[in-house]
């Protein structure tokens, strides 16, 4: 009798996950979907290099501030999520538990490995993670896209000042500015939590909070589609990265999650709630950060690389993913 309920527990958790794993794949599918026409438009010319641009721009400047100002100016109360500071806190700390680790692995990579590091632990914490999270958690996207803005906090500078220090040709005597850090979306969480922290909030008139709600549910579909169309810009090789790219897979879609679950086995805040937990598990899973294929185009004047690798990262991260949050459902919910 022990046995056969054994045998049906077994079973039953088998089928969970499963299930879990098919219901992130087709979310997963969809994203890839999008990404894949958008960046065979551009491989066809179809949409031209100006146009991608644009969208980029657009999304960058417009619809993702609007998204991120209307969701903490109209859903955000500190007194209700008294640990919200541990979102912006536990990016850095993962960023810098990734910067360690990227040392040793890379240590016999050569010159190649100041491309390589930032891939390996630097994700794309919001493009990839909010259209995701829409198609996971529907009806607690609101709470979901909250938690991803406050989590970037941290993690968008420290994007840009880890790749331009690792993407920057040496000897170049371009100056530091601190401008660099930052971008729109970080100046729109900087208004957005100040008006809640002074109590300015009620002063803002309602007609600007429902313009910025009506223009932000335009970024994640275009932050999806600008996703595809900057990957169609890149000229891949992978005979030639394949290689070195299996070190960047290894370290951002399989130790950054591992370490993210036992993150959460040791505070157990990480998974108080089904929303932090995808939250937490999709920022460690999530393959590289396209933003890199910028800098490097920007510092380096050499993008194929990392370019491909990153390419590779979301081939491989369609079925990573997927497989990790299934993991961390059977181990938390």
């Amino acid at each position: 009798m022990r046995v056969e309920k054994t045998a049906f527990v077994s079973s039953s958790l088998v089928n969970d996950l499963l299930n879990q794993f098919l219901v992130v794949f087709q979310a997963v599918a969809q994203i890839g979907l999008v990404v894949l026409f958008a960046g065979w438009l551009v491989r066809r010319q179809i949409l031209p290099a100006s146009g991608v641009k644009l969208i980029s721009d657009a999304v960058i400047t417009v619809f993702l501030p609007c998204l991120i100002f209307s969701h903490i100016v109209g859903g955000f109360y500190p007194a209700e999520f008294k640990g919200w500071w541990i979102l912006p806190l536990s990016s850095a700390v993962l960023i810098s538990i990734g910067w360690a680790i990227s040392f040793p692995l890379f240590s016999r990579t050569g010159e190649a490995r100041r491309e390589l590091m930032p891939a390996a632990f630097l994700q794309n914490a919001a493009y990839f993670i909010l259209p995701l999270g829409k198609i996971i958690l529907p009806e607690q996207f609101d709470e979901f896209a909250l938690y991803v803005f406050l989590f970037i906090l941290a993690h968008n500078p420290l994007l840009w000042l880890i790749g331009k220090h690792y993407f920057l040709k040496r000897g170049s005597g371009e100056p530091f500015h601190w401008k660099q850090l930052l971008s729109p979306p970080i100046y729109a969480n900087i208004i957005a939590l100040t008006l809640v922290a002074t109590g300015a909030r009620p002063y803002v008139p309602t007609f600007v909070v429902d313009t910025a709600t009506f223009l932000g549910e335009g970024a994640v579909p275009l932050g999806t589609f600008a996703l595809g169309a900057t990957l169609g810009t890149i000229h891949i090789n992978f005979r030639r990265y394949l290689k070195v790219a299996g070190l960047v897979v290894f370290q951002k879609l399989f130790i950054m999650p591992l370490i993210v679950l036992g993150a959460m086995a040791l505070v157990p805040w990480l998974r108080s709630s089904p929303v932090l937990i995808l939250l937490f598990i999709l920022q460690g899973a999530s393959p590289c950060a396209t933003s890199l294929i910028l800098q490097s185009k920007s510092y380096s004047d050499d993008s194929e690389r990392i370019g491909t690798i990153i390419v590779i990262c979301y081939i491989v991260c369609a079925f990573s993913i997927p497989f990790w949050v299934a993991i961390s459902s059977a181990l938390y919910l």
